[in-house]
């Protein structure tokens, strides 16, 4: 028996494991694991009888009939990761909505009072300065849905207690940590079932970044334009206080990203600022839990050929905000998980 003879034997014991554990923990589908069970025993049987392998190789043109066993092997495994990497996001998917459910059936709030506007706030171990954030809001007379994230720094707790009967406040919490996106989501969810008669939403950061006094920018928006269906800030048409070279750098090169895979082209395509109306909100299904979920709002948009228009806002970067904003790492991870999904899917 030759090394190659051998090397092909024990690929083929090593896919036929593969392939049996994967399938027993349920990440693959009965078709799949066919697919390469029986891919297996087929390299298995060339390994022993290496003249049908050749015979085979110079009937697609090659040489040697391990060529193509090279050449299909990349193509299965490249299939197999696919499959693992599409069964994983199904049941990432389950487990969120599970979540969120959850999430919406220990809803903690205070009397409701009318209101046209709904400020969905998500937050993720947060310190208390959230506090000022939300009755700074409250103080308008709008609607607060806030999100904790599933922190670990008690903030639900805290904000439990500080905000006690407070009106016009929802305080809702995951039980673990999901991501940006999940929590919006969330609280969109909650918007469409519990509060019929809010005419707008408005996601806002928790960390004091965005300005209320812009507020009146996005009203002024769907005031002109009646068929407008969301307000996109931008803080490149408005203005930003203390904004680091290198997010900018960041920034410009996610625009110039989400554009070209979008098709729309904006100023600000990662700003947390924006203002829906209410009726678009089943549109809105965000399916990404993390910071992706800026760029996927931008392929809604694009896919439903929803109204928008940007307005000019400010964005205030501090010490504190700039400590949990996005690193670089993280931005090339959002960045790997846009491309995969759009050309593989979720």
């Amino acid at each position: 028996m030759t090394k190659l003879q051998l090397l092909l034997i024990i690929v083929s014991i090593a896919f036929l494991i593969l392939s049996f554990r994967v399938y027993k923990r349920k990440k693959i589908g009965l078709p799949t694991f066919a697919l390469f069970f029986f891919g297996s025993c087929i390299v298995g049987i060339f390994a022993l009888r290496i003249e049908w392998l050749n015979a085979i190789g110079i009937t697609f043109g090659l040489n040697r009939g391990a060529d193509l066993i090279v050449y299909v092997s990349i193509i299965l495994l490249f299939y197999f990761v696919l499959e693992l990497y599409n069964k994983n996001t199904k049941l990432h998917l389950a487990q969120t909505e599970l979540i969120r459910s959850l999430s919406l059936e220990r809803v903690v709030r205070g009397p409701l009072q009318d209101a046209e506007i709904a400020f969905i706030i998500p937050a993720y171990n947060e310190s208390s300065h959230c506090i000022q954030v939300i009755q700074e809001v409250l103080d308008t007379g709008n609607i607060v849905v806030f999100i904790d994230d599933g922190s670990q720094n008690g903030l639900f707790k805290l904000l439990k207690q500080h905000f006690q009967e407070t009106s016009n406040l929802v305080l809702i919490q995951h039980i673990r940590n999901l991501g940006q996106g999940a929590a919006l989501q969330t609280g969109f969810d909650y918007v469409q079932q519990e509060l019929p008669q809010v005419k707008f939403v408005v996601t806002f950061d928790s960390d004091g970044q965005h300005l209320l006094s812009d507020l009146e920018n996005f009203r002024s928006a769907f005031e002109k334009n009646p068929n407008l269906e969301i307000a996109l800030g931008s803080r490149f048409l408005g203005s930003t206080v203390n904004m680091p070279r290198s997010k900018k750098l960041i920034l410009k090169i996610g625009i110039l990203f989400t554009s070209f895979f979008s098709g729309i082209l904006l100023t600000d395509t990662h700003n947390g600022y924006r203002m829906i109306k209410a009726s678009a909100l089943p549109k809105f299904r965000i399916t990404f839990n993390g910071m992706e979920h800026a760029s996927e709002i931008i392929d809604i948009i694009a896919q439903n050929k929803i109204v928008y228009q940007e307005v000019p806002n400010t964005i205030v970067y501090t010490e504190y905000s700039l400590s949990r904003g996005q690193k670089i790492s993280n931005s090339i991870k959002i960045v790997k998980n846009l491309i995969f999904n759009k050309f593989f899917g979720r």
